[in-house]
């Protein structure tokens, strides 16, 4: 069926592993994007069009994500992507200028799109033999692994340690720790192998893209503008302005960690609806911030709400496809859910420019509706259902 050893002898440790390494580096970067933006001297526009080739990357690398996990299996798209990923941190300590960043940006968002979309397709493979809902605690990993980067972080920053010297030591912290990771995936299992000629109904594929773009596009506002907002709107320092990142990660990994049950009880449909409503909640609450507390409650509640929509997404999509064509079928969503992301560095960056951070966020709360009133997409067939009961793909 989908080619991995019984999971009962191999276990889900190492790939929730490489998700947590996987979070990790976003939430390093996260949590010193308010530090750069300071040392380099950019403006906001300039800090959201180098955030816009963060993603543009990894749209781009997304075209060929899909075929590499295809023909070699997910375990060496998570491989080489993953220590690419890394890497790419000890780029940005070195890197002397905006234009420099520029393009250190497009290989950070390219290295980390190919391990995303690998690691999801070993998700659902692993979720589909299984057959319950696992997906949104492998998230909950990612998120765990972002906010403990992003709390140390911060504490580093409080002590007066240069954003430099914080991303070499976070390279080389987390490269300690993927290499015996990534050995031990390839050793402990074998990914989808080769797909088959047939491929997924697109239809399907498309509604659940533009499900993903809505919620990218909320929860990369939410990771790329929060310490921003909290610096720029309640005037808190540049390095504990990033409270606002571990605030709003903290609220994804509650989220996440309980969502598998949620979902087992409620059904997806019911658990994205809900999620949903309560982003839009948090949206307002930071809008209407008047002093940081108040705006770090706000990205508490969009987090919280966020927090299982992409899982439920994903899942729904690689389940949808089948096991041979997961990798291709999270790519094509993915890559939706990336112009998401895509457009929100520019967009909330572009808005800000010309109003406020305020009125940027409340394009955020528009997302948030629009995922409420399509929720029920995400109950695709082939999604686990109430009780961990499945129906047939």
């Amino acid at each position: 069926m989908t080619g991995l050893r019984p999971v009962s002898a191999v276990g889900v440790a190492p790939i929730r592993v490489t998700f947590l390494l996987h979070g990790a580096v976003q939430g390093v970067w996260a949590a010193q994007i308010p530090a750069v933006r300071e040392s380099l001297r950019l403006s906001t526009g300039d800090l959201g069009f180098a955030l816009l080739l963060q993603v543009a990357g990894g749209v781009a690398a997304l075209a060929f994500a899909g075929p590499l996990v295809r023909r070699h299996g997910a375990t060496v798209a998570i491989r080489v992507g993953l220590v690419s990923y890394v890497l790419v941190l000890l780029a940005i300590a070195l890197t002397p200028s905006f234009a420099v960043l520029l393009a250190v940006m497009v290989l950070l968002g390219a290295t980390g799109a190919v391990s995303d979309v690998a690691m999801n397709a070993y998700a659902v493979a692993v979720e589909r033999e299984l057959d319950r809902p696992i997906m949104s605690g492998l998230h909950g990993a990612w998120s765990a692994g972002s906010l403990a980067a992003a709390g140390l972080a911060v504490a580093g920053a409080t002590a007066g340690l240069s954003a430099s010297v914080l991303l070499v030591i976070a390279t080389v912290s987390l490269l300690a720790v993927a290499v015996p990771t990534l050995l031990g995936v390839v050793a402990l299992s074998r990914t989808p192998g080769p797909a088959t000629r047939r491929r997924a109904p697109l239809a399907p594929l498309l509604g659940l893209g533009a499900l993903a773009a809505l919620a990218m596009y909320a929860e990369g506002a939410g990771a790329d503008w929060s310490g921003v907002y909290v610096h720029d709107v309640t005037d808190v320092a540049a390095g504990p302005a990033a409270v606002g990142y571990v605030g709003f990660a903290a609220a994804m990994v509650a989220g996440r960690l309980v969502g598998d049950a949620v979902v087992r009880v409620v059904g997806p449909a019911t658990t994205a609806r809900v999620a949903a409503i309560v982003s839009v909640v948090g949206s307002v609450v930071v809008v209407a911030a008047v002093a940081a507390p108040m705006a770090v409650a706000g990205f508490v509640l969009l987090g919280a709400g966020l927090s299982v929509l992409v899982p439920l997404i994903l899942s729904a999509a690689g389940r949808h496809a089948g096991a041979r064509d997961s990798g291709s079928a999270i790519a094509t969503v993915s890559a939706m859910g990336y112009a998401g992301w895509l457009v929100a560095p520019v967009l909330v960056g572009q808005v800000a420019e010309l109003a406020s951070l305020r009125v940027a966020f409340l394009t955020v709360a528009l997302a948030g509706v629009g995922l409420a009133l399509a929720a029920g997409m995400v109950a695709a067939e082939g999604t686990p259902e109430r009780g961990g009961e499945a129906r047939e793909a």
